[in-house]
Formats: structure tokens, sequence, C-alpha cells
């Protein structure tokens, strides 16, 4: 065999171990998201999604402090535990913590280990919009992004290993690079957050909270409703402001019908007086 052509089969055996691997991979690991049903494959078990969760939720609590808010503690717990009830994650071990911080955020990690800063909870108006950020959360959690991220992360690596061997440039380890992160991961790290507000909007729903507060309050949250640029929708691992809201909207009427059904209804739940 010639050197030319072996410099010729050297990356097309290399593109083809790789395309085995992902194959071999979406075979071996198929998995049904809850709500949207979507298809998925992992490369990491449950198991060791929930003990990461575990591990991350301790170190969490050691750095911000549990806020003593008698309503925001409470509002959790009542509002956590009937999304619970209808999430259908019975082998979660579930935890609901309020953290005292300004930071306007929330996280549900793997295995249920649910935080709300005080600080998101601050610019909420009732209990509904609380449950809103709680499914979402959760969300990623009962469909495994955690776990999904991690998976697409072993994939690109190995993609790189072999497109490195095979060409022995930077330039082109750059592009790929480059464009797997641009054209694979931030596109599915919007799509896992689209997905998440939809699994939210149901868990809500479900848990007899009313689904027009998802929209009402991210309206509210948001300071870039109007959109983004181009570039920074491009380059952003959450979809725009102005598309979440819409889909919200338009995934409404379905949620209220899972709202219709439930045996419990808080509406919009109890007002937050705001107290700290």
């Amino acid at each position: 065999m010639t050197s030319a052509v072996k410099r010729f089969f050297h990356p097309v055996q290399s593109c083809l171990i790789l395309s085995l691997i992902v194959l071999a991979c979406g075979l071996c690991s198929c998995r049904s998201v809850p709500v949207t049903g979507r298809s998925q494959f992992l490369l990491t078990t449950e198991s060791y999604e929930n003990s990461l969760g575990a591990e991350s939720y301790e170190e969490y609590k050691k750095e911000y402090p549990v806020s003593k808010n008698a309503e925001y503690n409470a509002a959790l717990a009542r509002c956590g535990n009937a999304i619970k009830a209808v999430a259908g994650m019975d082998d979660f071990e579930w935890e609901f913590t309020v953290l005292d911080s300004e930071i306007q955020n929330a996280f549900c990690l793997p295995g249920g280990k649910v935080a709300v800063y005080s600080g998101i909870m601050d610019g909420m108006e009732n209990e509904a919009e609380l449950a809103f950020v709680v499914g979402h959360e959760i969300g990623h959690a009962i469909a495994r992004h955690g776990g999904e991220r991690m998976s697409r992360s072993i994939i690109q690596s190995v993609g790189a290993v072999l497109v490195s061997a095979a060409f022995n440039s930077e330039t082109i380890d750059a592009i790929y690079g480059t464009g797997t992160e641009l054209g694979v991961m931030l596109p599915y790290s919007r799509s896992n957050e689209s997905e998440a507000d939809i699994i939210g909007l149901v868990l809500m729903a479900r848990a007899g909270y009313d689904p027009s507060a998802s929209y009402t309050f991210w309206r509210r949250f948001t300071n870039n409703a109007e959109g983004s640029s181009k570039l920074e929708s491009i380059l952003s691992t959450h979809p725009c402001d102005s598309d979440r809201i819409r889909a919200m909207e338009e995934n409404e009427p379905m949620a209220r019908e899972e709202y219709n059904k439930a045996p419990t209804k808080y509406g919009f739940g109890k007002t937050f007086t705001h107290k700290k």
C-alpha cells in the first residue's frame, strides 16, 4: 500500500471507528424521556448520576446557609411535595431546600435534590410561579439531562482523539472543537432547556398549579423578553427568552388539560408577602 493510500485510509478508518462507537452507544443505551417521549442515549448509569447529585448537594448546603424564611420554606415544601407526587420517580431520595442568597436561580440535581435560592423567590408573586421553576428544574433531573451532557462530552472527547490521530493538525483540531461546540453541544443544551420547560409545565399542572403562571412569571423575571441577537442565540446555552415565553404560551392549553384532571387544585396558590 502506497503512503498516499495510507494517508487516505487513516482518517477514513478513524471516522468509521467513531461512527461505530456512536452507533453502539445509541443501540445499547436507549431511553425515552418522561413526559416528552424523546429518545436519548446515555453512557452513565442513573445510580452514578444520583451519587454525584447527592455529593454536590451537600457541597452547596455548606457554601450557602439554609434560609430561615418560614414562608419560603413552607411554600417550597408544599409545592415540592405536590410535584414529587406526580413526577413518577419513587426511587429518588427527594430533598427541598431554600438557600439564603441573592442569586436568582434554582436547580435540581440528579436524584431529586432540589434547591431554590431566596433571591429568585423574592421576585415571585405566588406559589404557582415557584411551582413552575421547581417543575422546570425537576424536569432536568427526570429527563437525566446531566447524564446526557456527560455522555455527549464523552463522545466529543473520543471524536477529538480520533480527529487528532487522523489528521495531526492543530487547525483541524480547533475546527472540530469549535464546530462540535457550536453545532452540537450548545444546540443540545438549548433543546434540554426547552424540554425542561415543557416537562415543568406538565408537572406543575398535574400537581394542581395553574400553568399560566409559567409565562406571567417569566415575562416579569426576564430582562430580555424582546429577544436577542442571532449571535447571542447561537452562543447561548439557553433559548432566547422571547422564544421560551412563546413556547410556554403555545403549550399552556395542553398543560391546562392536565390541570383540569388534577385531583387537588392550588390554582395560583398562596401569595408571597416577600418578608425576609
